[in-house]
């Protein structure tokens, strides 16, 4: 409820801007969250769609094409700053009555949000009949009841959030990050008091007939407080908070998050093993595959090389003599005994890819033990190099062989 701009466009602007980035990365990129993930997305979702209401420029387009002009513009955006409190509210009550109790009273607080925005429209109507730009212009009992429809529920949320920290109820089941959230919204909740009360001050003194310099000074911020900018760049630092994960959900995007480094890592010996044994491979849709987590691909390459794995240790032979005593002459002492049971699996796993994974014999009667992973990963590459050397006088006898950690 601007009456005119009172900071810059390229401020107000940058900071809408960052809001609805965030937002678009962490609720496009973060769909498989659970019930307190869904609530927080909804919150910032609709948090970012009041700000970009609140933009004067937005505004003002929107009602050259909305019935009922500026008016029903603000009615949208403080209905959705509404909304974003009730699923606040929500979180809330997720803590205190637990995933199913919690369902019910959800779905009333929603309801009555409903029907406070329905207020909204009603309230205004006098302000969209005189060409008014919003309902504070028109003033009266309709912009008291206005008023105090839209900071009741942040008042309430906001004093429900003290009580169960004083009880210690909304921190027990809670991760560090649920923790962290809590925080923000209870920080974003005492911010937003503090403007909608010095709002609330300078209308009791305009109703008590005070006129005085202070007054003035305390009607004038509170109209710049109207303007929803203090609460927008406050709700800006609040977003800071959500950047780690969003920046999470980009580097999952694009396979750069840890899960999916060691997904790349192991490859190597997800091919060699797999064409050894491909029956361990269990094929998925491209759209499952894709929309699977990376901890879900992570598990299920470990899952495969696991069990291909298992099966190539059963057709494993002794090494011939030439690989052995390579591995006398290169691999340091400590590693030659298990870089000889990777070798051993490397020349297996060669042998049942050349026979299409259908060996023509019986499992030999040697049998191996299969390394650990972190094992295969450290000394698969060298035990690859050493044993299928096509002369086993591969370039690395020039030096020990490295078998640095994986």
């Amino acid at each position: 409820m601007w009456p005119h701009d009172h900071m810059p466009l390229w401020a107000t602007a940058s900071a809408t801007a960052f809001i609805v980035l965030i937002t678009i990365i962490r609720v496009a990129l973060t769909r498989h969250a659970s019930i307190f993930g869904h609530l927080t997305n909804t919150v910032i979702a609709l948090n970012a769609s009041a700000a970009v209401l609140r933009e004067p420029v937005v505004a003002r387009n929107l009602a050259a094409v909305v019935p009922g002009g500026l008016p029903t513009v603000f009615d949208a955006w403080h209905w959705l700053t509404l909304l974003s409190w009730a699923c606040g509210l929500g979180m809330a009550l997720l803590h205190e009555y637990g995933p199913t109790r919690y369902r019910y009273r959800f779905r009333i607080v929603i309801g009555l949000s409903a029907l406070v925005g329905l207020a909204f429209l009603i309230l205004s109507h006098p302000a969209r009949a005189q060409g008014l730009p919003s309902i504070a212009n028109h003033g009266g009992w309709q912009f008291a009841v206005y008023f105090g429809l839209y900071t009741g529920l942040p008042a309430v949320i906001t004093s429900y959030y003290f009580i169960l920290l004083y009880k210690g109820a909304l921190w027990r089941t809670t991760t560090w990050w649920e923790r962290i959230t809590v925080a923000a919204m209870v920080g974003l909740g005492l911010a937003t008091l503090l403007p909608l009360g010095t709002i609330a001050a300078a209308g009791v003194l305009d109703l008590a007939g005070v006129d005085n310099a202070f007054h003035l000074t305390y009607t004038r911020v509170a109209g710049e407080l109207a303007s929803g900018e203090a609460g927008l760049f406050v709700y800006a630092a609040v977003v800071v908070v959500f950047i780690p994960t969003s920046a999470q959900a980009v580097l999952r995007l694009l396979r750069l998050d840890q899960e999916s480094r060691t997904v790349r890592r192991l490859s190597p010996i997800w091919r060699d093993l797999t064409a050894a044994a491909p029956q361990v491979v269990f094929r998925l849709k491209w759209a499952d595959s894709w929309h699977g987590s990376p901890r879900e691909r992570l598990h299920r390459r470990r899952m495969e090389i696991h069990d291909a794995a298992e099966i190539v240790a059963r057709y494993v032979r002794p090494l011939p003599d030439a690989v052995d005593e390579l591995i006398d002459t290169v691999v340091a002492e400590a590693d030659q005994e298990d870089m000889r049971l990777v070798a051993e699996l490397v020349l297996a796993a060669r042998y049942l890819a050349d026979h299409g994974g259908e060996p023509p014999g019986e499992p030999t009667a040697y049998w191996a033990d299969v390394p650990n992973e972190r094992t295969l990963r450290r000394l698969w590459q060298p035990a690859r190099s050493l044993a299928l050397a096509p002369d086993y006088a591969h370039p690395v006898v020039a030096g020990r062989v490295s078998v640095g950690g994986g």
